[in-house]
């Protein structure tokens, strides 16, 4: 492993103890997001462990090996747009948890990884808007939103050239971004300047609570380091000077923690409550994580069985949706392009490349009306309810839906 491409971190990104445990070893796999173009097919793909770490002083859940962001996040084939679910959310989000601070068309709000600028579209003609995110072939999309766009990794330097052009943030907003960062106590460090005094700090991240709950084990892969619980947060935010004055759960990224930080705002009762929910359900304790890699074990024996049963008796199958997180279950779970003959994606810069790792053709989801199949494995299953409604049609034709997460079921 070429120490350019990937280091292994020593002690843990929120707390710097060293007291980590591994709970579940993913194997050897190529960056999730790495989707392959038909002349990449014979080439070497590069391929990183993936294991996942509990922290026994914060409770944090991570991976220790981190791949360089340069592999990772140029030339990202993400585009938030693409998903109605998220369209939706990200607009709800802006009326209701960011344009009730805005005061004034002067103040500033700022979106770190704002990805394609979806959350500031809403926000652009209340207030000024600044998408900060790395992946510079987004800016033209965003910039065309009418949303501005620059260009770097968010870091505590990135935030003082922020201060010295732009000037302080009334809000400053990242979503689903923190997963991705390190280191993250300089990241922010970053944000507790951009605020100042009376600004305010609202992020989502991916709530280690449903990870373990749905065996979601597909959430992990190189580009999310960290699965955060609201006890790691407090640490996070109270070490760089901040603290947690309200959260929420919202139903992004199967379940999410929305948080609200400042410099000095008295905390609601939210907060008492879903830490006391945590402990409840075990999330400080190293043993859930273990019980945990154990049913994602006993639901891969599932469903390649399953898949093997039904190949056997000659069923064409498909998979529905080629996220990111696809690519942790089809390389974990070993199915390739002899199980599922496409993937289907509505993101037209995935269609016509290939998985990483498995090499399934992408296609765009018009092929399930022409080449139908007789199983649909959902791989987008976070959105299950909404793509099982959509796809009623296909439904009543009889083809079968495996959602091979979670509890394996076929709908």
């Amino acid at each position: 492993m070429n120490m350019e491409d990937c280091i292994y971190k020593t002690t843990c990104r929120v707390c710097e103890g060293s007291d980590l445990v591994e709970v579940l070893n993913l194997g050897s796999t190529p960056p999730a997001n790495a989707y392959l173009s038909r002349e990449d097919l014979d080439k070497p793909e590069k391929s990183f462990p993936l294991v996942l770490y509990f922290c026994k002083t914060c409770s944090l859940a991570q991976l220790r090996h981190v791949v360089n962001p340069e592999i990772l996040f140029k030339g990202y084939h993400f585009l938030t747009s693409a998903s109605t679910p998220s369209v939706l959310h990200f607009k709800e989000y802006a009326e209701k948890a960011i344009i009730p601070l805005i005061t004034s068309p002067k103040d500033l709000v700022i979106d770190i990884g704002g990805n394609d600028g979806v959350l500031l579209n809403y926000i652009k003609d209340k207030a000024r808007v600044l998408n900060v995110d790395p992946a510079d072939n987004l800016a033209s999309i965003s910039e065309e939103k009418g949303v501005p766009f620059y260009p770097a990794f968010f870091t505590s330097q990135t935030a003082d050239e922020l201060l010295e052009k732009f000037g302080k943030a009334k809000v400053v907003t990242a979503n689903n971004v923190f997963a991705h960062t390190d280191p993250i106590r300089d990241v922010f460090k970053g944000v507790a300047k951009l605020i100042g005094e009376d600004g305010t700090f609202i992020f989502e991240v991916h709530w280690a609570k449903h990870l373990v709950d749905e065996s979601a084990f597909d959430q992990i892969y190189h580009e999310h380091l960290c699965f955060y619980s609201l006890h790691a947060l407090k640490v996070l935010v109270e070490a760089t000077g901040m603290q947690i004055f309200d959260v929420e759960i919202v139903q992004a990224q199967g379940q999410s923690l929305r948080v609200y930080a400042a410099k000095s705002r008295a905390p609601s009762s939210n907060v008492e409550r879903i830490l006391a929910e945590e402990k409840v359900a075990g999330l400080t304790d190293e043993a859930t994580y273990h019980a945990f890699a154990q049913h994602v074990e006993e639901n891969k024996k599932k469903v390649v069985a399953l898949l093997k049963e039904l190949k056997s008796k000659g069923k064409k199958i498909v998979g529905y949706g080629a996220p990111a997180k696809s690519n942790t279950l089809l390389n974990y779970y070993g199915v390739g392009k002899e199980t599922l003959e496409y993937l289907t994606d509505t993101t037209t810069l995935k269609q016509g490349l290939y998985s990483p790792g498995t090499h399934i053709p992408i296609v765009s989801p018009e092929k399930l009306l022409t080449d139908t199949p007789d199983y649909i494995l959902l791989l987008a299953w976070n959105f299950k309810d909404a793509i099982l409604e959509k796809e009623q049609a296909l439904r009543e034709r009889g083809i079968k839906f495996i959602i091979p997460v979670g509890n394996v079921t076929i709908v």
